[in-house]
């Protein structure tokens, strides 16, 4: 497989008028074609920030990211970013909410349309297109911004804390979703995640940083071969893959 993301060398120093602060040291490592890829580390550490200078949102001081062979220099519309929250707008119904993003980037089209509709079929919310964001359940929500986000066809997801704001129950069930989505579509992903047992449900890889600055201090492949985050955390190698990442990010 080859990389569809890489990150090379990393670095970004915050200026003041009295001093500067180093955020990030050299961070390098590579998302592939249909990988589903976890980054974790301390609380602080950086981890949003590396995905913010992925999506183009943020400049680096030095190093560089590089997207299906061609430099991130700014937002693209070939980058899905999926934040904390859902954001669907309250006074808009779902079907227009998923189209939102086609609108803002003014790639409306009968195909481009046809196909977000069809991935709100595809994926249960046929019959809540007409409905309002307030009269969805919280996963519901989750799966109609995901569509959003899908509906440009971008190359790679970017995944910042995106269930972090769902009850726990709520939480195992739409990472389930989420996850179902992503494989179908065979789709790369980047997510940033606090929750370590979150990460060793979902990703095939998982960066572990260090406190700031950050660096990588690992990278691990996680081995649990079952189909589902749910199930994986029902694998006895679940509670090794914890402990091994808990460890790091601990120290």
């Amino acid at each position: 497989m080859k990389d569809i993301l890489s990150i090379k060398n990393l670095r970004l120093v915050y200026q003041t008028q009295e001093d500067e602060t180093e955020a990030i040291s050299d961070i390098s490592f590579c998302v592939k074609e249909g990988e589903f890829v976890a980054l974790v580390g301390p609380s602080g550490c950086g981890k949003t920030t590396v995905l913010s200078i992925a999506a183009g949102l943020m400049k680096p001081t030095d190093g560089e990211v590089i997207l299906d062979g061609s430099p991130v220099e700014g937002p693209r519309s070939d980058v899905g970013y999926m934040l904390q929250r859902d954001s669907l707008f309250e006074w808009r119904t779902i079907e227009k909410n998923v189209l939102l993003g086609l609108d803002i980037q003014k790639k409306r089209s009968p195909d481009n349309d046809a196909y977000a509709k069809n991935l709100l079929v595809k994926y249960g919310l046929k019959d809540f297109m007409r409905h309002h964001p307030a009269q969805l359940s919280g996963g519901m929500r989750q799966r109609a911004a995901l569509i959003r986000t899908l509906a440009f066809r971008p190359k790679i997801l970017l995944l910042d804390e995106p269930f972090s704001a769902l009850d726990f129950q709520t939480r195992l069930a739409v990472c389930d979703d989420v996850h179902a989505i992503i494989r179908k579509e065979r789709l790369s992903a980047l997510l940033v995640t606090h929750d370590i047992s979150e990460a060793v449900s979902l990703a095939d890889k998982i960066v572990v940083l260090s406190s700031r600055p950050a660096r990588v201090k690992n990278v691990y492949s996680v081995d649990i071969d079952k189909p589902t985050p749910l199930s994986r955390r029902e694998d006895p190698r679940f509670s090794h893959w914890f402990d091994v990442i808990w460890k790091e990010v601990s120290v």
